[in-house]
């Protein structure tokens, strides 16, 4: 890659050269796959490798008689539900002294066999010999989740009736209706089947129903959901219209990767530049054919670093508060130093006069060549040293890309909406909070389902970087003991120049205000109140299985007191205190383990509940709203952007076999990723900035609020000069 000088890129107009390489390479509906390329079921059967699609033609021919089928099916369904229609109707007169009672409780573990599953709805159906449906009884299980159904006895054996059953439902609320108020909806979780002719007597007993209902995961210490297979029993499912954008969209791009491992297998002379070449153009390409260098730049690294997808946090340096101190440490986490390197970075920035940061000072600690060992020596380095201070950059670049993906991207925003998602759909059925947030916290545990086998274990990031699967699941663990919902902002800005925290601060403050107005709605306020037993419970949830608070030992040292109070003498102002937990908090406590997440309240009946309470609810569920929907988009589609050129950004930098190891020039591509995983690396970062569906204001599953969309549309503007686009801020986290 050509070089400049700073000098000669400080002539350069950048801004006018971003905002044009941004439109030119804006993404759009297309790639869209083609009649002739394979076909793809859905997002779990994405593989770094080779996916598993249907290629052949008699693996697509029998792909289609499987879809002509499921097609039918749902054809026969559709009719059934026409000629046979489930009426709202209870048949027969329902009798006390009939009923069909049960309990039930979470899971089949016997650490869940206690727990009830309260507010279930739940009917008793039957079926007559005609066909006909025909509703003997419903209702809710209550607080220790025991119900009680009362029936017509004698209606039930009539010779007509010839099928009952109990059905037990999960209820949604993710769909309005003409007049913009939710519509509760109710979808068949369990069925069981009663024999007729054991209905006699006072009570028929189903006894002890255990429900394999959003369960917690036994088998590590992150609030994860139990998935035993994607595609049968997960407790949560794709819209069909997902599937298909996804198919579209991300089919080329699996073209591209295995033309790549075909030739890389063949011998036939791949090279970084056709990798890039074959993929679709993104920012710094497009930038570096405009004005070779400019990339490499002091001020494209601070302007990346600032507004990109790295959106570094920016305290003060404690030492010198006229710099900026940015700082990322790998060294408590597990490693393999054999062929990547990883040493810690500490940047340094100070603010020009368009408020746009430029670094004056890089510090890497750790080996920067295969033969060193001393895993604490420092090196520092300046604008002065040339070759050398580009190389620096090269590692802070991929270091950040790698932060950003394990800590603000999968930790900050997957699993810690997947611990919001699993409480929230446990807990919340009848309270209105419910259809308030679960149409933001729909498909989560999905994709992270997926990303497991794909991206952390032993899938991507763990081939193209020092990290093992190991220390990923610490970085993982680690992040999420430090992210609490109370006292939470987004990140204050530093300058005029910080779009990202301007932007993220106008968003929050469209969600907190969209979310007070649905809070204080008087017919809301007075549901929330009267089922407020339902937001303990998910408080609860949320506390018990929340990770232990984590701040690291430097931060502990410099920012608390003997007490393990933050200190309050003005020693920490530099610390940028909104974005992250809040330290002059008391922790929760369970077992005397001090957890991550604060609990909502200790209230359980609606009638103790203070405009306190109401206040910390109102703060939850903008911070679950805003993790879920541009939390997530900014560090899922910025990828593209920034890591969408191998020699620019990676995930992981080889030592190389150069003198100076991972110090050397991006001509040595000993020091770049190996071909295999310099065109993986491009292919999930396209895969996952480009595969769009479930947006906010295009809304396609109508599933987003309309008071949301229309408070968005009214900052448009607002939000494009911050160079942030509306149409693209995802409504779910769902890739």
């Amino acid at each position: 890659m050509v070089t400049t000088e700073n000098k000669m890129v400080e002539k350069v107009d950048m801004e006018q050269v971003c905002q044009e390489c941004s439109k030119k390479t804006k993404i759009s509906k297309g790639p869209t796959r083609s009649f002739w390329h394979p076909r793809l079921k859905n997002l779990n059967r994405i593989e770094i490798h080779k996916s598993r699609s249907h290629a052949g033609l008699l693996q697509r021919f029998s792909l289609f008689c499987i879809e002509l089928y499921e097609d039918f099916l749902l054809l026969y369904h559709a009719m059934d539900r026409f000629i046979f229609p489930r009426r709202n109707k209870i048949y027969g007169q329902p009798s006390p002294y009939h009923q069909v009672t049960g309990h039930l409780t979470f899971g089949t573990r016997k650490k869940e066999s206690d727990s009830p599953v309260f507010n279930m709805h739940i009917e008793l159906w039957a079926r007559t010999i005609w066909g006909g449906y025909r509703k003997l009884s419903e209702g809710k299980s209550d607080f220790s989740g025991a119900f009680s159904l009362p029936y017509d006895l004698f209606y039930t054996h009539r010779f007509y009736i010839v099928k009952v059953w109990l059905a037990i439902y999960q209820t949604g609320y993710e769909h309005f209706n003409k007049k913009g108020q939710h519509l509760p909806n109710f979808t068949e979780f369990k069925r069981i089947k009663i024999s007729k002719g054991d209905l006699v007597g006072i009570e028929y007993c189903c006894r002890q129903i255990q429900l394999s209902y959003w369960e917690y995961r036994q088998d590590t210490p992150l609030p994860r959901v139990v998935i035993k297979d994607h595609d049968k029993n997960a407790p949560d499912k794709y819209s069909p219209g997902y599937n298909k954008t996804l198919e579209k969209q991300f089919v080329p791009i699996e073209l591209i990767k295995l033309r790549h491992m075909e030739m890389i297998l063949l011998g036939q002379g791949l090279t970084y530049e056709r990798i890039t070449e074959d993929y679709p153009e993104n920012l710094t390409v497009c930038m570096e054919k405009k004005i070779p260098g400019i990339t490499r730049s002091d001020e494209w690294f601070g302007r990346r670093m600032m507004n990109g997808m790295y959106a570094c946090d920016f305290d003060r340096d404690p030492k010198n508060q006229s710099l900026y101190w940015v700082h990322h440490h790998w060294g408590s986490y597990e490693k393999r130093y054999h062929h990547y390197a990883m040493p810690d970075v500490d940047m340094w920035f100070e603010l020009k006069d368009n408020g746009l940061p430029i670094p004056v000072k890089i510090t890497l600690t750790g080996p920067l060549t295969e033969q060193e060992k001393d895993l604490k020596q420092k090196r520092t380095f300046t604008p002065n040293d040339g070759a050398k201070w580009l190389a620096a950059k090269r590692i802070c670049r991929v270091s950040a890309g790698l932060y950003a993906e394990l800590a603000h991207h999968f930790a900050g925003t997957h699993v810690n909406t997947e611990q919001y998602a699993i409480a929230c759909f446990r807990n919340l059925r009848l309270n209105p909070i419910s259809g308030l947030l679960k149409s933001f916290l729909r498909s989560v545990v999905l994709v992270n389902h997926t990303a497991d086998r794909i991206l952390i274990g032993n899938g991507y990031i763990t081939s193209a970087c020092a990290l093992t699967p190991k220390g990923i699941d610490q970085v993982v663990y680690n992040v999420l003991g430090t992210l609490d919902w109370k006292g939470f902002r987004p990140q204050q800005p530093i300058s005029d120049a910080h779009t990202y925290a301007k932007a993220s601060n106008l968003y929050w403050d469209i969600v907190f205000d969209f979310v007070t107005g649905f809070i204080d709605n008087p017919a809301n306020r007075s549901e929330i109140l009267a089922h407020w037993f339902e937001i303990h419970c998910f408080s609860e949830d949320l506390v018990n299985h929340s990770v232990p608070a984590f701040l690291c030992h430097y931060l502990q040292n410099v920012l608390l007191d003997g007490y393990g109070k933050m200190k309050g003498n003005g020693s920490t102002d530099w610390y940028q205190h909104h974005h992250r937990m809040d330290l002059t908090d008391e922790r929760p406590e369970v077992n005397g383990v001090k957890k991550a997440v604060s609990r909502i309240t200790h209230k359980k009946d609606g009638q103790e509940v203070t405009e306190a309470d109401i206040n910390q609810l109102k703060q939850a569920c903008t911070y679950i709203i805003y993790q879920a929907t541009f939390g997530h988009t900014w560090s899922n589609s910025k990828q593209y952007d920034d890591i969408g050129e191998v020699l620019y950004c990676s995930l992981g930098l080889r030592f190389g076999k150069g003198p100076d190891g991972v110090m050397g020039p991006e001509s040595d591509h000993s020091i770049a990723p190996d071909l295999t995983r310099s065109t993986q690396m491009m292919w999930w970062s396209n895969m996952l900035s480009r595969t769009g569906y479930g947006f906010i204001m295009a809304d396609e599953d109508g599933v987003v609020p309309p008071e949301l969309r229309d408070s968005l549309e009214k900052h448009r503007q607002e939000f494009a000069v911050l160079d942030l686009d509306i149409d693209i801020i995802q409504s779910q986290t769902n890739i």
